[in-house]
């Protein structure tokens, strides 16, 4: 038998082994062997499972199919891209044309059946909370009438696709007649129904054909404040202030609770370090430039053109030293042009997505992977939108940085300006544009008043910027809230939990609290400095709301290299004892004969 603590005896243990007979050495050999292939095996699967969950943390491309299965949400079909093609491929005329949204060529007779089809971003929360609903509207119009489909694009996997059809927001939903290809466009999508499809589509309530009219627009308005949503045009400016109170905002989306999900009411915001949100902001700046840039082919409109223009430029001046690689790019698309110069960079990029991709790709290599390191909560789809407020936060403190230290004074109000302008023209999750809209046209927060137009010399007056911006920020994150807690059939949340939603966190920032619950402002800044700004050392650790929290966390990819190190390590030292052994036992039996 094996004695002592190894797995495999040493030289002088083999020797006493060899003097009693060869079979008990025979033995050991296979004892050793047996072990040492066991451990090989289970390297290979920790290797495996580290490299199946980074994998897996990419995030998808699709919202209603799994792994490749399209029928994975029956009845709605995702137009999934064949297994031969690529993200970056969609040329092939076939797949660009759908014969749900255009007639094919081959079968000019071809009539289509009645359908419904949602473009969709699976990063835009919105189209994750509308899946249940669209799901369920489509069981029960199938039950009464299964001619009618519902089709389901990714605008992700099919940007080009989306372009050609006009997608400026998501999700979009088009309900298309039998026969037609002319669409009949839903102006607001949460509040479709069974019925309302039934009805355009030109069925009764029971799902029995009827007289199919004349295509109209339907306008179905979200529950609540319809006539503030009838009165009030989403670009009216409005100097009327309400000081510092909370913003009336457009209702919130209604829909089933998906039954899959089981979250706190409150979700306790996660550590993380000051590297991380530089990373994210950087990784959903070149996201953006990817997807959500360009809605429509052809050369970008004036309006947007000089949106995007003004975003690059405040980019340019606010940007920490850190952010290296997004400096540059910006400062490659500018290049020390002017927004009416027409043969630099700037002009070539506002030509079309395949001109700003090729010039960014000429001297940037695409990155690695697209993941977010904070706020995702083990879902890399919500790291876009993470990853834009941190970006729009870093912004905001570096115009401060900018006013400083700079050779010019860029106004807290033109700042804010162009972070509005952005989101209207590029920002395309459809509610959640419409809501920040609503909040800055109506001055929410006093923004009207805080932020000046002029330039000025007062440093109090350059924070009211991120004050400004937190501000906002922490009421989308009590409103996002309130609407989980209301889809999820939830009482609504009570003033602890609302508190609780905001941040900094009593316990990552105790001096930015005072005792009845209010902020101090002056800390409260510094934090926001501190986090997206000062960075020194790099590495600052900014901690959870709760520290429970930090002991359930998870791993990070440094844990996660850690251990296939490890694993591969175990691996190489058991296949060198396996050699060393062989070679022993090789040598012992040349002796013997």
């Amino acid at each position: 038998m094996i004695s002592g603590t190894t797995i495999c005896p040493d030289q002088p243990e083999l020797q006493v082994n060899e003097n009693k007979g060869g079979s008990k050495q025979n033995n050991i050999s296979i004892e050793c062997l047996i072990m040492m292939w066991l451990s090989f095996i289970s390297a290979v699967i920790i290797s495996l499972l580290f490299l199946l969950r980074a994998t897996f943390s990419e995030g998808a491309t699709y919202l209603y199919s799994k792994e490749g299965d399209s029928d994975a949400s029956f009845p709605v079909i995702d137009y999934l891209l064949p297994d031969n093609e690529t993200l970056a491929d969609e040329e092939n005329y076939e797949y660009m044309h759908p014969e749900f949204l255009y007639k094919p060529d081959s079968s000019p007779d071809f009539s289509p059946p009645p359908r419904v089809v949602e473009f969709y971003a699976p990063w835009c929360p919105h189209c994750k909370h509308f899946k249940p609903s669209f799901i369920k509207m489509a069981n029960a119009v199938y039950a009464k009438q299964p001619k009618i489909k519902f089709h389901a694009v990714s605008c992700v996997a099919h940007s080009k696709l989306c372009k050609t059809q006009n997608v400026s927001g998501y999700p979009t939903l088009k309900l298309f007649k039998e026969g037609s290809y002319i669409p009949i466009p839903v102006e607001h999508f949460n509040s479709l129904d069974a019925e309302t499809i039934l009805t355009e589509l030109g069925f009764d309530s029971e799902g029995v054909q009827i007289d199919t009219g004349t295509i109209k627009s339907i306008r179905v308005r979200p529950p609540g404040k319809q006539n503030e949503m009838e009165t009030k045009p989403q670009n009216i400016r409005t100097d009327k202030v309400d000081a510092r109170k909370t913003n009336s905002k457009i209702a919130p989306i209604s829909h089933k609770p998906d039954s899959d999900t089981k979250l706190a009411r409150v979700i306790p915001f996660r550590p993380h370090e000051v590297s991380d949100a530089w990373h994210d902001a950087a990784n959903s700046f070149e996201f953006a430039l990817k997807y959500s840039i360009y809605m429509s082919n052809g050369p970008m409109p004036e309006k947007e053109k000089k949106a995007f223009f003004e975003w690059l430029d405040l980019l340019s001046k606010s940007l920490p030293p850190q952010m290296d690689r997004t400096r540059q790019i910006v400062k490659h698309i500018l290049d020390s042009t002017g927004f009416c110069s027409s043969k630099e960079n700037f002009s070539t990029a506002t030509k079309g997505l395949p001109e700003l991709t090729q010039m960014i790709r000429a001297r940037f290599p695409p990155l690695k992977s697209e993941i977010w390191r904070t706020c995702t909560y083990g879902n890399n789809e919500n790291g876009y939108t993470c990853g834009l407020w941190q970006l729009f936060h870093v912004v905001s403190v570096g115009v401060v940085e900018h006013n400083n230290h700079g050779d010019s004074i860029i106004p807290t109000r033109y700042a804010s300006e162009v972070l509005r302008n952005y989101v209207e023209n590029f920002f395309q999750c459809e509610v959640c544009r419409m809501n920040f809209l609503y909040m800055y046209d109506s001055c929410a927060f006093d923004g009207c008043h805080r932020l000046s137009g002029q330039p000025s010399t007062s440093g109090h007056d350059w924070r009211e910027l991120p004050l400004w911006l937190w501000e906002t920020h922490n009421d989308v994150n009590v409103r996002l809230m309130g609407e989980r807690l209301d889809r999820d059939m939830q009482p609504k949340p009570n003033d602890w939990e609302s508190q609780q939603a905001r941040w900094p966190s009593l316990f990552s920032c105790p001096n930015c609290w005072r005792e009845d619950k209010s902020w101090e402002e002056d800390e409260v800044f510094q934090h926001l400095h501190r986090v997206y700004w000062a960075g020194n050392p790099t590495h600052i650790k900014i901690p959870s709301s709760n520290e429970v929290l930090k002991n359930n966390y998870d791993r990070s990819r440094s844990w996660k290299v850690a251990g296939a190190t490890f694993a591969l390590i175990l691996l190489l030292v058991w296949m060198l004892k396996s050699k060393q052994l062989l070679t022993r036992t090789g040598k012992r039996r040349e002796k013997k004969i």
